[in-house]
């Protein structure tokens, strides 16, 4: 999340007419940092940067973050990632072999994330069920020990944010088999995405956005919208975004609204059929 805050804070600053601090407040998948945000006054002076986990704890976490899509108010789906199906250089190099070695080895297999309830957790959880395969979570602490795990093949995949996995795969010390992207990605021009293979509504992808008290008022949130998409349209933000691996949406308030939803259901769904359960 840093790395958008500090590409669009200038030109935010222009827009609003006064300073933007960046403050990253760590702890329990955001959960901390909402409800500060929770409790400042509603006045727009505090937004609040969100990603996939804002949907996932709407289920993992109900006593805590249960009615947050009813006290955040979208503003802009700032970017998004995408995921990438990877394999260990002796595993499955084609998606033809990997579906067949899910369904033929079952719980046999292991696949890695950067911890319960992430994305790719949730993603490699929806991707297995929509194949109908089986295979068993290996949760890490984030993406280096993991990448390392599974380049030894100690563990069988991962789905992995696409800047992660680029020199890996030109390194062939891991094997891309799809990507979860609409089109192809110019980073791995003969990597199929998942609709071409036949499974278009894996959810997978690590997405970006800003929020605010629903009770803002809407004048302001109007402001502070057009602030943002300003500052996504800038020609040198969006290269230094892209040059960081983001693609950038730039999609406004009412329709990253809809996003969420979307999210926040086919999670729940996920996450009651695998059982997922993670620390209050």
């Amino acid at each position: 999340m840093d790395p958008i805050a500090r590409a669009v804070q200038a030109s935010l600053e222009s827009s609003l007419g006064q300073p933007l601090i960046v403050e990253n407040i760590a702890g329990a998948a955001t959960v901390i940092a909402g409800n500060e945000v929770l409790k400042s006054p509603a006045d727009g002076q505090t937004m609040f940067m969100i990603a996939n986990s804002f949907a996932a704890n709407v289920t993992l976490r109900p006593g805590r973050t249960g009615t947050w899509p009813r006290a955040f108010a979208p503003l802009v789906q700032i970017a998004i990632v995408p995921h990438v199906l990877v394999t260990p250089p002796d595993g499955p190099k084609t998606w033809e072999e990997f579906v067949q070695r899910l369904k033929d080895k079952g719980r046999q297999m292991t696949f890695g994330s950067p911890g319960i309830g992430t994305s790719p957790h949730l993603g490699s959880e929806h991707l297995v069920r929509l194949v109908g395969g089986a295979a068993v979570h290996a949760p890490y602490n984030g993406t280096s020990q993991l990448l390392l795990d599974l380049t030894s093949g100690r563990i069988d995949f991962a789905l992995s944010n696409l800047p992660d996995i680029i020199q890996f795969v030109a390194e062939k010390r891991l094997n891309a088999i799809a990507v979860s992207a609409a089109q192809r990605a110019p980073e791995l021009p003969n990597v199929q995405t998942f609709a071409e293979v036949g499974v278009p509504e894996v959810l997978s992808d690590s997405w970006f956005g800003i929020v605010v008290r629903r009770d803002v008022p809407q004048p302001v949130r109007d402001t502070l919208e057009k602030a943002w998409l300003d500052a996504l349209a800038r020609p040198d933000v969006r290269k230094l975004l892209g040059d960081l691996g983001y693609t950038i949406l730039a999609r406004p308030g009412a329709e990253f609204e809809k996003v969420i939803d979307r999210y926040i259901a086919t999670y729940a769904t996920i996450i009651k059929e695998a059982d997922i359960t993670v620390q209050q």
